[in-house]
């Protein structure tokens, strides 16, 4: 163990007493208890504590969204102070989209090894095969916790409560307000699920977030062993709500309303980061916490690629932002090309900030090392020392290249996006090989390959004048999708009738539909444009009744109830009959007047389970594809 002095220079002599000191004051501690005390100074030399680990992650925020990065607009100066005190890594990648990275993450494997390559239609469900980081970090004595987004599934088995998470506060889906969420919330005054349960906050949702991790951080500090908090914000996500006065500093400087929300929800993220770090400091945990920062993809406002002008800012708003900061505006993407989704940069390097005072690490600095969202857990591992047994990983530790500078070996990583039902590897993809970008799936379905040192805005394609490299990173690509997919990417499926969940609550964002746009994701809450006729409600008839797929846990008799709408909805259904299809076998029963919902009784034996519901004025299934989808659905084993 290593004892470090905090206090001001000591003769030899006494030093090596206080080394002696502190020996036998470690002896006869546990653990988790007490730290080695400098007895001249009072002074903390050691803490025998294992360290906190607090992730803070935000959601569609890009790399340069953040005032220290090319951005003379957004004001993020606590991230800012954040980033300063921190090891930066200036080459780091995450999935295009948000539950394939947060699947990485928390899996230390590639999305489509953990199973997760899309963020609806049941392909972001986490297969609770995989041993993630915090029952990794439960098993190890950690008390853990997550915040905000999840994104990994709503049911049984997927749930974080379900994945080593001993204290769950939430909401559902994606995002505030999408189809699994509590009905009608829009990020003011909503009902969220504390530990599976419903309950009420008050204020904007990236406020009850920071407000309850503050909560939590307090009475964690409290406690012996150490705790892992994952506070995952749902903003900047669409739909771009925040406090007024966040917006209206945005809306004086010309911006249109979009990006003045935006920006306006970012910045309302940097002060309630500032909230956070006091509280660590107030309770005296900052310099014994791991404190990571990153987000999730690249940004969902940016630029649609380096050459092209500012499309949402006019040339007049552009020419007196730069009077006023005296900074030249050419880019709000940090010169990277696309944004959200794309496996151009833009969509997927971002920033990613760690901070551990007493941890031993390098001086704050920055690093270009070619690195991963899939090298998290391995190096928290090494951080901690905590010795896991049978972690299939993707990453590697950053410990060395943090403690003293040691390069990483030379790597190759892939991203891909994969939003369609079935992974297809000729979906888009970049191999990376340090700052060489291999890209395939680009608008003219051709590959292209970029040397980012020499243009980081990949607006040159430089791949014939290097073929060989070409068939090189063709060739690690081939090898990795085998890799990644050689064992296959089988449906995950919520289990039903299960005494961990009983009843279930089925939202059609999860329905296998073959085409995204027939997921009913985003119903339409709110009085902006993200409101009433934005979502699917309003517009029903559009959608095709597509399968949920579910598992059985224990033969018997079921309640199966469904709904148009959701319960807190109560909307008449105003249909004649509703359908149940079981397997392929169809039920139906006639609708009273004015219900809202239609209870079907069935017996359900072990095993899977394909489900189609639907509502209409015929008597039989003839009418399942012009039907309206029983948008929600309760299984429940009675």
């Amino acid at each position: 163990m290593k004892l470090r002095v905090y206090s001001t220079p000591l003769k030899k002599l006494n030093v090596l007493m206080l080394v002696f000191a502190g020996v036998f004051t470690l002896a006869g501690c546990e653990e988790n208890s007490g730290s080695v005390i400098n007895e001249q100074t009072g002074k903390v030399l050691e803490e025998a504590k294992k360290p906190n680990i607090i992730l803070v992650m935000t959601d569609d925020q890009g790399y340069g969204d953040f005032s220290m990065n090319n951005n003379p607009i957004v004001n993020t100066p606590n991230i800012e102070d954040l980033a300063a005190e921190s090891q930066r890594f200036t080459n780091f990648h995450v999935d295009p989209t948000c539950s394939p990275t947060r699947a990485a993450l928390l899996s230390g494997q590639y999305s489509l090894r953990a199973g997760v390559w899309h963020t609806v239609m049941g392909r972001h469900m986490l297969s609770d095969e995989h041993h993630i980081l915090p029952e990794i970090l439960g098993d190890a004595g950690y008390n853990t916790a997550i915040i905000g987004k999840w994104h990994l599934g709503d049911n049984y088995p997927f749930r974080p409560q379900d994945q080593g998470f001993q204290y769950v506060l939430s909401h559902g889906g994606g995002g505030v307000g999408q189809s699994p969420d509590y009905w009608e919330n829009d990020q003011f005054d909503d009902i969220y699920y504390l530990n599976g349960k419903e309950k009420q906050y008050n204020g904007f949702a990236t406020d009850v977030w920071f407000d309850e991790a503050i909560s939590y951080i307090d009475g964690q500090a409290k406690q012996e062993n150490p705790f892992f908090l994952y506070l995952s914000t749902n903003a900047p996500h669409t739909p771009w709500r925040a406090p007024e006065k966040y917006i209206e500093p945005y809306r004086e400087m010309g911006l249109e309303e979009d990006l003045a929300k935006f920006y306006g929800m970012i910045t309302n993220i940097d002060d309630n980061m500032a909230r956070l770090r006091k509280a660590m400091r107030d309770n005296k945990i900052e310099d014994n916490t791991i404190f990571i920062f990153m987000t999730d993809n690249g940004s969902s406002m940016a630029t649609k690629s380096n050459g092209e002008p500012l499309h949402r800012l006019s040339d007049e708003v552009k020419l007196a932002i730069e009077a006023k900061t005296g900074k030249k505006l050419n880019t709000l993407n940090s010169y990277m090309r696309d944004g959200k989704a794309s496996t151009y940069e833009g969509g997927h390097r971002v920033p990613f900030f760690i901070r551990w005072p007493n941890g031993n690490l390098g001086e704050p600095g920055e690093f270009s090392d070619l690195s991963a969202h899939v090298d998290l857990l391995p190096t928290l591992l090494d951080l901690t020392g905590i010795k896991a047994k049978e972690i299939d990983t993707d990453g590697i530790s950053l410990v060395n290249l943090l403690k003293d500078g040691t390069a990483l070996p030379d790597r190759t990583m892939v991203v891909t996006n994969q939003r369609v039902l079935d992974p297809d590897p000729q979906r888009p993809y970049s191999v990376m090989q340090g700052n060489w970008r291999y890209v395939h799936g680009t608008a003219t379905g051709g590959v292209e390959l970029y040397d980012l040192s020499t243009d980081p805005g990949q607006t040159n394609d430089i791949s014939a004048q290097h073929p060989e490299r070409v068939a090189n990173m063709t060739k690690a690509y081939a090898k990795w999708w085998i890799h990644t997919t050689g064992e296959g990417t089988p449906t995950t499926r919520p289990i039903v009738g299960s005494e961990h969940e009983n009843p279930s609550r089925l939202t059609g964002m999860d329905w296998l539909s073959p085409n995204t746009n027939q997921v009913p994701w985003w119903p339409g809450f709110g009085t902006d444009k993200w409101g009433a006729g934005h979502g699917w409600v309003g517009n029903e008839d559009k959608f095709m009744i597509s399968p949920w797929a579910l598992k059985v846990a224990e033969t018997g008799i079921y309640k199966i109830t469904l709904y148009l709408h959701d319960i807190p909805a109560n909307k008449v259904i105003g249909k004649r009959y509703s359908h149940l299809e079981l397997n392929g076998e169809t039920t139906t029963l006639p609708i009273a007047e004015g219900a809202t919902s239609v209870v079907f009784e069935s017996v359900l034996t072990v095993g899977d389970l394909d489900v189609r519901a639907w509502f209409d004025d015929k008597t039989d299934a003839s009418g399942r594809d012009k039907g309206l989808a029983a948008f929600y659905m309760y299984v429940e084993k009675i």
